[in-house]
């Protein structure tokens, strides 16, 4: 219908008029649907806090909201989040957001079911307020009735400290004090493999420094960047900088913070510096490439073949030979060796027993590292090998109990790298230390009295626990087919996940029922 109305539109201030009707529609629709939530919400939330005593694992009413919010039920947001497209944290943001202007902020909510506040800008202050008082937030909404809809974002974080300052003075001073505990300096290993980065061999560095260090910093920073043009550069600025900070770094590590008299031997030696910089070095090299067999001249149907990289098995990334030559010709570097040659399914891995090449005889002056010594690596005859079994994933593996093995748990998370609940997209392996790894469900609910046998590459799937636990104490449901999974939901909504995303496929017809 409305491209038909769109085609109608042969003048320029019909297509004006078309585009203000479609945008109308759409701000009612959104107003449409937070009312629905509205509702929605009502229908599974609770003010008495004795119903949050339920059994651990069950559906629980949760405070997504602030103080004097009623409780929602955490399975009814996750129905209602999937229906609605949304991964499970986004529905809980959603939710919570509703939940925090219908109760929280009364004046808020009455301009937007108006139409006077979008509802996007009514979530946006919604999720300022959800850490006030009861009443600081009412404080904000007195104060914010008139001009929500034209507020800006520093206005509304002015208002909010300010509310936190008059109502809780004990929590804004409890956050002055933890503001200084929350510095941190992030190195990003991992956009080495997004964003087109993955042979420049760059990352991406953040950081919240107390004003005093930051200042201390862009200095040095700023002079070692001038030196280095006072010394030949004609890099950029931005990349000069870049470089300095690598500078004060490797120049840090190289002082000599180590005494004689707590930390050296028995002999009075000083201990030993940690070195600069520590590499290693895992070099994935074909044989032609160790053969020195330009790439260029190879077939095009055989493009693996030759290809000079070094992959970076910390961040999975891969740079040039020449990169990591580079970086081994930097003085200091102490560097351990492992190539990995051979081809098919079970390539071995060779270590080398020396730590560093020196060409010289005095061993004083490091040696420049090319890509002819990567390459000559495997040949030498002290290669000790290290034999390893790669998973295959189309092989069905099984186990006995209800615990899978650590080889068949391996198996189901390459499998199956993301939770397989519809929208999910939380990675089934752990990426920190102190993360967990989703669970390993089984699709077919395992029967302890049953045979043997039933925890199996094909009846098992990875999901994280939420979706685990809504999967276990309600009556979703799901089964494998040829190219993902079929979800059930406890109101009959099917949903197609495949590696590719999620398909709703609406709801499910009833069953027919007898006649009385």
């Amino acid at each position: 219908m409305t491209t038909q109305e769109l085609e109608r539109c042969d003048t320029a201030d019909a297509v004006l008029a078309h585009a203000r009707s479609c945008r109308a529609r759409r701000d009612q629709a959104e107003i449409d649907m937070y009312e629905a939530t509205c509702t929605y919400a009502a229908m599974h939330t609770t003010f008495d806090p004795t119903h949050a005593a339920v059994l651990p694992g069950t559906d629980m009413p949760v405070a997504i909201a602030g103080p004097g919010a009623p409780r929602a039920s955490e399975f009814a947001i996750i129905e209602y989040g999937t229906a609605l497209g949304l991964s499970a944290d986004a529905a809980v943001r959603y939710v919570a957001h509703v939940i925090e202007t219908r109760y929280r902020l009364p004046r808020l909510h009455t301009a937007v079911v108006a139409g006077r506040v979008p509802v996007w800008r009514a979530r946006r202050i919604a999720e300022a307020t959800l850490g006030l008082p009861h009443e600081a937030a009412a404080w904000v909404d007195h104060h914010l009735a008139g001009i929500a809809h034209t507020c800006s974002y520093a206005v509304l974080g002015r208002l909010v400290e300010e509310a936190l300052c008059r109502f809780d003075p004990e929590t804004a001073e409890d956050k002055r004090a933890i503001a200084a505990e929350d510095r941190k300096l992030d190195i990003h290993l991992d956009t080495a493999t997004t964003g087109g980065a993955c042979i420049e061999g760059t990352v991406d560095i953040t950081g919240c420094l107390d004003l005093a260090d930051a200042l201390d910093l862009d200095n040095a920073v700023t002079r070692e960047a001038r030196n280095l043009a006072l010394a030949g550069s004609d890099q950029p600025l931005d990349v000069r900088r870049s470089q300095a900070l690598g500078i004060l770094a490797r120049t840090q590590t190289t002082l000599d913070l180590t005494g004689t008299s707590d930390t050296g031997d028995e002999a009075g030696e000083p201990a030993p510096r940690v070195p600069a910089r520590q590499v290693v070095l895992n070099v994935h090299l074909t044989d032609t490439a160790l053969a020195g067999i330009d790439p260029t001249t190879l077939q095009s149907n055989n493009l693996s073949a030759g290809l000079h990289l070094a992959r970076i098995e910390e961040t999975r990334s891969f740079v040039t030979t020449d990169q990591v030559c580079a970086w081994l010709r930097v003085p200091d570097t102490h560097v351990t060796y492992r190539t990995i040659t051979g081809s098919g399914s079970d390539p071995e891995a060779y270590e080398h027993p020396f730590r560093q090449i020196n060409r010289h005889a005095d061993r004083q002056t490091p040696a420049q590292v090319t890509a002819d010594d990567i390459r000559g690596f495997a040949s030498n005859p002290d290669l000790r090998p290290h034999p390893r079994r790669p998973i295959d994933l189309t092989e069905e593996l099984t186990s006995d109990g209800y615990t899978p093995s650590e080889r068949l748990a391996e198996q189901t998370r390459q499998r199956h790298p993301r939770c397989v609940f519809p929208h999910c997209t939380r990675r089934a392996r752990r990426r920190t230390p102190d993360e967990t790894h989703a669970d390993l469900d089984h699709i077919s609910t395992y029967d302890p009295g049953g045979p043997p046998g039933q925890t199996t590459s094909a009846n098992l799937a990875t999901l994280c626990r939420r979706h685990h636990r809504a999967k276990t104490h309600t009556p979703w449901t799901y089964r494998p087919t040829p190219t993902g999974f079929l979800w059930t939901s406890p109101h009959r909504y099917q949903y197609l996940v495949e590696p590719t995303g999620t398909t709703d496929l609406g709801q499910a017809p009833r069953p027919p029922t007898r006649p009385v």
